[in-house]
């Protein structure tokens, strides 16, 4: 399902990609970025992160959204601030390829209209109903990257949560680590 004015809260699922699928997150700074944005996110909204992984076109997050915040402005305001300092530093490093690649086809109607889109505008948002679907989704988001070639093993990933799952180290954003009962 899409994000939309519907009222999302409790534990959910998102998986979002970069626009036109474009690996903007093969490059460490994009990524960098996006986490940094996402950690600042999760303070503001109140959010708690329990699992997430950035794939070099996509990514999943694991989310838990408090009742009184509303799924479709924190996407609308994280991705829009990820874009924007993802666009800075394109234009700071001169990968006038890669920033043309992000352009809209359409003309902007107002000087203010957007030219760029570095985040697709839909997500994928599920609701996470109990504990064994919680599971499957963090197990999920931590194979991602094994079954896509990027890692032998989940924690050799950096750029997921499942280095913190394994106690091998930090991630790169704080997680909400969830210990849940077996079924």
């Amino acid at each position: 399902m899409k994000a939309s004015k519907k009222a999302h809260s409790g534990f959910l699922f998102i998986s979002g990609s970069s626009y036109r699928r474009i690996p903007v997150f093969r490059y460490r700074k994009p990524c960098r970025i996006f986490l940094q944005t996402l950690e600042a996110y999760r303070h503001k909204y109140g959010l708690r992160l329990y699992a997430y992984a950035v794939m070099p076109d996509h990514y999943h997050l694991l989310l838990w959204l408090p009742p009184d915040r509303q799924l479709v402005d924190f996407l609308r305001d994280f991705k829009s601030l990820a874009g924007k300092r993802i666009l800075d530093w394109l234009r700071r490093e001169e990968l006038t390829r890669l920033l043309s690649r992000f352009e809209l086809n359409r003309k902007p109607r107002q000087e203010r209209d957007a030219r760029y889109c570095v985040l697709q505008y839909n997500s994928y948002v599920k609701t996470i109903a109990n504990a064994s679907m919680l599971r499957q989704k963090v197990n999920y988001i931590h194979t991602n990257p094994v079954r896509e070639g990027l890692a032998a093993t989940p924690e050799a990933y950096e750029l997921s949560s499942a280095r913190a799952y394994a106690g091998k180290g930090l991630s790169w954003v704080k997680v909400d680590r969830i210990e849940l009962p077996y079924d």
